[in-house]
């Protein structure tokens, strides 16, 4: 486990696991060179993971994971060959942060989502006002083309009354107009 602190100054905890084996012909190296292989890798991964963290921000930090891993491989081996360790394979298990600081991620997080949130059900209201209003004005319009019709029938009635009482009865079309308006009222 390793702690330190990225670019954006968020305290990390790295957890790592490192697989490594004795080279069989260079065993005397390992037994009698190095002291403390356990102390000696852990002092690689720390110093290695502690001079690349402070270069990332915490988000960059997360998504290199694998990197890191590399990184962490290819110096532990670099380091440890000369006493016949060789390193299979690094790992970073495991990457946490303080709870308040993912608390407060998170809180970020939940209020980015909630104003995109809003912005969509804004959309959304916006779009159904406009089409109300279409729909509104389409209901007018034909409206307006239904009272001219009727009127358009009402006058052309009217012009075929005149027409047949002035046929038929021989009167001029005022005087049809008049007895019209006596009779209907």
């Amino acid at each position: 486990r390793t702690d330190t602190k990225t670019k954006d100054n968020v305290t990390l905890t790295v957890t790592t696991a490192i697989q490594c084996a004795v080279d069989p012909e260079r065993a005397h190296d390992y037994y009698f060179k190095l002291s403390s292989p356990h102390a000696q890798v852990s002092s690689y991964v720390h110093d290695c993971i502690r001079s690349l963290l402070p270069s990332l921000d915490l988000d960059k930090a997360f998504e290199s994971k694998d990197a890191m891993a590399h990184n962490i491989k290819d110096t532990v081996a670099k380091a440890m060959e000369q006493y016949g360790l060789n390193v299979v394979s690094a790992l970073v298990t495991d990457m946490n942060v303080d709870p308040s600081v993912l608390r407060a991620m998170n809180e970020i997080n939940a209020s980015r989502r909630q104003r995109e949130a809003a912005v969509e059900r804004a959309e959304a209201e916006k779009i159904l006002a406009v089409k109300a209003a279409e729909a509104e004005a389409e209901a007018k319009e034909l409206s307006g083309k239904g009272t001219a019709r009727m009127r358009q029938a009402i006058t052309e009635g009217f012009k075929g009354s005149i027409e047949s009482m002035r046929e038929s009865c021989g009167l001029e079309p005022r005087e049809v107009v008049h007895m019209m308006i006596t009779t209907q009222y």
